[in-house]
């Protein structure tokens, strides 16, 4: 995949037209702008399996399942190695940021239902700020992967969801 070897960069609709042999005019055709196939080629790298997430308890375990396979996602697929640049691209380009938003938003709704499934089972309290535990789970282990360089690996991935458990079941102070 020319996205994930050569980087961002590198697709245009000359790249393309020699790795895939579509004429020019069928590359501009769809795709006028430069910016609309860069973010083509990215939709179509990120897109994944789509899957119910576990909700059915307790919250650890759903959420080690979840944020495991989002940890799965950022080191061992396509996607993983190109977010970066992707997510460089969308503090300029407009187009990728609503597309970069659209991917998270997808996401952070799996994580939401997982937090909400735990509130039904009683596991949280009624004032859980679920909406910060969701950034929370997700934003961290982006951070490590994508702006510090640190690995994602599953002893990480039990003390985070370990401290993130920790917070959900504190009671806020009134």
């Amino acid at each position: 995949m020319l996205l994930q070897e050569s980087g961002v960069l590198a697709v245009t609709h000359g790249a393309i037209n020699r790795e895939t042999g579509i004429s020019r005019s069928t590359l501009y055709r769809h795709w006028p702008k430069l910016e609309d196939l860069r973010n083509a080629a990215f939709a179509r790298a990120a897109t994944g399996p789509k899957y119910q997430p576990r909700t059915n308890g307790p919250l650890k375990i759903d959420l080690i399942w979840i944020i495991g396979n989002l940890m799965t996602a950022l080191n061992d697929t396509p996607w993983g190695k190109i977010a970066p640049q992707v997510i460089a691209m969308a503090a300029t380009e407009e187009q990728t940021r609503i597309l970069m938003n659209k991917w998270i938003e997808d996401r952070s709704g799996d994580v939401e239902a997982v937090f909400y499934a735990a509130k039904e089972r009683g596991e949280l309290g009624e004032g859980t700020p679920v909406q910060q535990l969701v950034e929370m789970a997700i934003a961290i282990p982006y951070f490590r992967k994508l702006v510090a360089g640190q690995p994602l690996d599953h002893e990480w991935l039990d003390t985070h969801i370990d401290m993130v458990c920790s917070l959900a079941m504190e009671q806020p102070t009134a």
